[in-house]
């Protein structure tokens, strides 16, 4: 079983515009509910791609609901930590014409010390049956920075390998815990690293030097240029494919899908990287956050190239 952890949970709302100024009236020509939080969104790709996960993290108020009845409606086994206030809503506004994109977030609920105790007590029960641990996504007020630590270290007691995915301010505490698995975009990596990341070769060096520091399963994102990884059974340039895109927000999530779920099938990495590509893609192709259909998956992932460095 995946235990996905998302202490910031969220939805989407997708709004598809012509344009947008302020001080202006711009009717959307489209509406659509996804799902937010890196966490939430990688249960809610997994549940539709047919995998089992777990889902927990904190909730709260009708828009918590909301959330939760979509991830159960895609096979998600939920066990959140109701807390006061409302979970948060997401604005994201995509261009029309070019796919250009922009993202509004609000505010949340934010925990108490009790809250955290119980949220903590949770993961430690849920522990027990979990293969994998990811820990997604940004952290409501109240919760340390380095909050996930204690978690990877939890999992990595138990033999659990853990999957970390943050970014901004709480990428670089977190990895103080030497998760498993990482990965970081090009602009991330560079301040992890404190250096730029501008190519493919200064991607790779990057991973080594990840790799070096403890990271099993270093992964770089580079956009269009696709990603390297470093694993043990060598190193990786994932090329992405070229498909006509609608959303692009949760196709980092879709990749931790679609990596998780190979390994839980026995794959090996470089085949766990094409059907991360794959189910990336595939969510590329629908218009809500980390919408994800099965025959898109296995339909492109023939076509995905995973080459050995």
């Amino acid at each position: 079983m995946i235990l996905t952890v998302t202490p910031n949970t969220a939805l989407d709302k997708v709004l598809f515009v012509e344009t947008f100024a302020f001080g202006h009236t711009e009717r959307a020509t489209g509406m659509v509910v996804g799902m937010g939080g890196k966490g939430a969104v990688t249960s809610w790709v997994l549940g539709q791609i047919g995998v089992p996960s777990r889902a927990t993290g904190f909730a709260a108020g009708e828009t918590g609901r909301q959330a939760e009845r979509m991830l159960l409606d895609a096979g998600v086994r939920t066990d959140f930590v109701w807390v006061e206030g409302e979970t948060r809503t997401n604005y994201v506004l995509v261009r029309q014409a070019d796919g250009a994109q922009g993202t509004v977030t609000t505010p949340g609920y934010t925990p108490t010390a009790e809250d955290m105790r119980r949220l903590d007590a949770k993961v430690d029960t849920l522990l027990d049956d979990a293969d994998y641990l990811l820990c997604g996504g940004s952290l409501p007020p109240g919760l340390p920075l380095d909050w996930y630590v204690h978690l990877i270290h939890k999992a990595r007691e138990r033999g659990i390998p853990s999957l970390l995915d943050a970014s901004g301010r709480y990428l670089d505490p977190n990895m103080a815990a030497l998760p498993d698995i990482c990965k970081p975009n090009e602009a991330e990596a560079a301040v992890l690293l404190g250096r730029p990341i501008c190519s493919r070769s200064d991607a790779l060096d990057g991973v080594r030097e990840l790799r070096e520091r403890g990271i099993e399963v270093p992964m770089i994102t580079l956009g269009s240029q696709g990603a390297v990884a470093a694993c043990p059974e060598g190193e990786f340039v994932m090329t992405p494919l070229d498909v006509e895109v609608r959303n692009t927000a949760g196709a980092g999530d879709g990749f931790n899908a679609g990596l998780l779920a190979a390994r839980i099938r026995g794959e090996s990495w470089a085949e766990s990287f094409r059907w991360a590509v794959a189910t990336a893609t595939a969510v590329l192709l629908t218009p809500e956050t980390g919408g994800c259909r099965r025959e898109d998956v296995e339909r492109l992932h023939p076509f995905v190239r995973v080459e050995t460095i």
